[in-house]
């Protein structure tokens, strides 16, 4: 017989260690409430920190803080009480333009992404647009044409003097504005555009016109009788400094004997234009002097090469900044005689800031002083040597050059 077989041995299971699991979740709650205590103490002195570094300076400095936040506030209130959809974007510009407006500096603004665009093209003496100068009409005849550029595509397409824009793309033009329809016009760059043109005579035409980049050239020069060389410099943006040279120089070459220089409605420009045909007609001394806000001055001088002829420069009340300033300059240095009007009295200068959005803010960063120590500003304005006043609109007859013309002989 077979020895029955023993019962199997049971084998011992291993007890679960929980002391260790109680004491492994105990020490992960520490570890977590470690961490809580940690991130708290950093998001209270992170809040410290951005309190402490506004009182003392920091972001722009407590009162920027402040503002900050009641823009902020204001904000959160339109979002919950106004009634109708506001649009953040026409906000945002309109607080932006607001704040350099109230500066109450006539000469500083605010740009937005497109309206600098535009002023980078002025700058450039480029604009995008069809060649035309608009002003608004009366009634309903739209936006009057009051110039047409040469070879322009306006020009190709017919548009005239006198006639007017009724339409745009078939949208009318009536209760809009004319930097408006500008823009309207401009955004259509290297596009077609369908304008309703109406002529002076009343009758209407469609004409379909290419919007482009088109450039401008900022001096333009001829000989008059006696040899007067007449130069017209339309503004001091990018090329008029080389342009002036140009014309000055063309001029003497073909015989001038006195020189006529027009700055009559220039809005100015740009001071390395500005000095740049300074420093070619003007002798030996300071050419331009720049305070900035701390006081400090800086002289820019000219060398001993300049142009002895006798000169005359025709100003009027919208010769502005670098425009006046020139004709200034030339008066102290009695280097030509200022014919014309009062002009209005700029003496500041504006640095333009790109924002992070594209916009920009053009402010007033510096005063300018003429060669002799005048600010045109405190001045009001420059005075000519000779008062004469603009002729009627429809006449021929230009009063004011025929006395600078008087004034050489």
């Amino acid at each position: 017989m077979n020895e029955p077989s023993p019962a199997p041995k049971r084998e011992k299971k291993p007890r679960p260690e929980r002391k260790k699991i109680r004491l492994r979740a105990a020490f992960d709650r520490k570890i977590s409430m470690r961490t809580a205590m940690i991130a708290c103490v950093l998001c209270a002195a992170i809040a410290f920190g951005v309190t402490l570094l506004a009182s003392r300076g920091g972001f722009g400095g407590a009162a920027n803080y402040k503002m900050a936040k009641k823009l902020a506030e204001v904000k959160r209130v339109v979002d919950k009480n106004y009634i109708g959809d506001a649009d953040d974007a026409a906000l945002q510009n309109a607080a932006a333009a607001a704040i350099v407006s109230a500066t109450g500096d006539r000469w500083s603004y605010y740009m937005t992404p497109e309206e600098y665009q535009a002023y980078q093209m002025y700058s450039a003496n480029e604009y995008a647009g069809i060649g035309v100068t608009l002003q608004v009409g009366a009634g309903s005849n739209g936006l009057k044409i009051v110039g047409v550029a040469a070879q322009s595509p306006a020009d190709k397409a017919g548009l005239k003097v006198g006639e007017s824009i009724t339409d745009v793309d078939g949208v009318s033009v009536s209760g809009k504005t004319l930097s408006e329809v500008q823009a309207q016009i401009r955004a259509k760059v290297n596009q077609t555009i369908s304008f309703t043109i109406r002529s002076e005579s009343g009758e209407s035409r469609t004409v379909k016109v290419d919007c482009t980049v088109i450039h401008t050239e900022p001096v333009a020069f001829e000989m008059l009788e006696n040899q007067v060389g007449y130069v017209k410099i339309n503004n001091f943006e990018s090329g008029a400094g080389a342009g002036a040279i140009k014309a000055v120089d063309s001029l003497l070459a073909d015989g001038a004997k006195s020189l006529v220089f027009d700055v009559r409605g220039n809005p100015g420009g740009r001071v390395t234009e500005l000095v740049t045909i300074l420093d070619h007609i003007l002798p030996e001394g300071d050419l331009f002097v720049s305070v900035n806000k701390s006081g400090k001055e800086t002289v820019t001088t000219s060398d001993n090469i300049c142009v002895k002829v006798p000169m005359a420069v025709l100003v009027d009340a919208s010769s502005y900044s670098a425009a006046e300033y020139f004709a200034a300059a030339l008066q102290e240095y009695n280097w030509a005689t200022i014919v014309g009007e009062a002009t209005t009295g700029k003496g500041r200068s504006q640095t333009t800031i790109v924002l992070d959005d594209g916009s920009a803010v053009h402010l007033s960063s510096a005063r300018y002083l003429t060669p002799n120590r005048v600010d045109l500003s405190e001045q009001g304005g420059l005075t000519p040597d000779v008062e004469a006043q603009a002729g009627a609109e429809d006449s021929e007859l230009d009063l004011q050059l025929e006395e600078a013309l008087k004034v050489l002989k």
